[in-house]
């Protein structure tokens, strides 16, 4: 019996695949082009395409997670220095790769194409509630309230950022005064 490739391993390609192709184009069949092993195997961990898009943005996510953890700290901030300190690390290539597939998905759950509606809106409210725990307040929602500030701030400089360049997001970063 050849090498089985393991759930992680296949999910890594899929990520590569999503990442340099766009949602649209991952495919079992790309998956198991790439690691040289047939459909079905893919189809073994990931029994589903929904399976397999949710994997990818899983995964980006906690990338990215583990990226802003380690620039936020242990303390909880306010707003603006969670800001401050995020927008290094998303406005960067490793950041790109994460918001690409990101604006796709909000994409597709704006136009209605199923599972996305539903996929996004509980990959915002995991953001929301991560962020919530690193954001200084005695209660939860207005914790969560300002969360969601920081996230719209984030959102609308990665999207400027996409649509209009590097200089211009960072000017309207420096604009806001938080970065």
């Amino acid at each position: 019996m050849g090498y089985r490739h393991s759930a992680d391993e296949i999910l890594d390609e899929a990520v590569e695949v999503a990442v340099a192709n766009g949602l649209a184009e991952l495919t079992f069949a790309k998956v198991a082009a790439g690691l040289g092993i047939s459909d079905r195997m893919v189809v073994y961990y990931f029994p589903t395409k929904l399976d397999l898009v949710a994997g990818v943005a899983i995964r980006l996510g906690d990338e990215l997670q583990l990226l802003l953890a380690k620039a936020f700290g242990d303390e909880r901030r306010t707003p603006d220095e969670l800001l401050a300190l995020a927008w290094p690390v998303l406005a960067s290539r490793r950041g790109d790769r994460v918001f690409a597939l990101f604006f796709e998905m909000i994409g597709l759950a704006s136009a209605g194409q199923e599972p996305y509606p539903h996929m996004v809106r509980s990959l915002m409210e995991a953001w929301r509630d991560w962020l919530a725990e690193r954001v200084v307040g005695e209660r939860i929602d207005v914790r969560r309230r300002r969360a969601l500030s920081v996230m719209a701030r984030i959102d609308g400089l990665l999207m400027i950022r996409r649509t209009m360049g590097n200089e211009a997001a960072s000017l309207a970063a420096r604009e806001l005064g938080n970065a």
